[in-house]
């Protein structure tokens, strides 16, 4: 049934508890689970005295986002699951969906609010748009 998982984390205590319910799930039908990381992308500046700080801010949050799935890939090591990790950046939701159609994954498993809880609340979260915009089932974790 399902045979590719895609989890996309981002930090939160929801995604977390997401990538929980997915790994369990994982487990009892032998899948293979795709951590998965979207960074929003950055408006760069033209001033050339920005440049520098700008390529610092880009290099730390890089790194933030691959030390979020690490730690994670960590935490689920002892599940016997297959676990793969990615980063990337663009817009969280439409990533998410590229990602899970491009790649063929046969489950998006998500929290219902992440980081952006405020922000979401005002523009519809990243879960709402995954819902209604991926064309692989999604299962949302509260």
């Amino acid at each position: 049934m399902y045979k590719k998982i895609l989890v996309p984390l981002d930090g939160s205590e929801k995604a977390n508890a997401a990538a929980e319910h997915a790994i369990e799930l994982a487990a009892k039908l032998d899948a293979e689970v795709t951590l998965y990381h979207v960074i929003p992308a950055l408006s760069p500046y033209g001033n050339s005295n920005l440049n520098g700080a700008y390529q610092q801010i880009h290099n730390e949050i890089q790194a933030t986002g691959e030390e979020t799935l690490q730690k994670a890939q960590d935490n689920f090591a002892k599940s016997g699951v297959k676990l793969d990790i990615k980063v990337i950046w663009g817009d969280p939701a439409e990533e998410i969906c590229r990602e899970a159609k491009e790649r063929e994954f046969d489950l998006i498993v998500m929290g219902s609010r992440g980081l952006g809880e405020i922000r979401g609340f005002i523009m519809g979260s990243v879960s709402n748009r995954v819902v209604r915009h991926a064309s692989t089932p999604v299962l949302i974790v509260r």
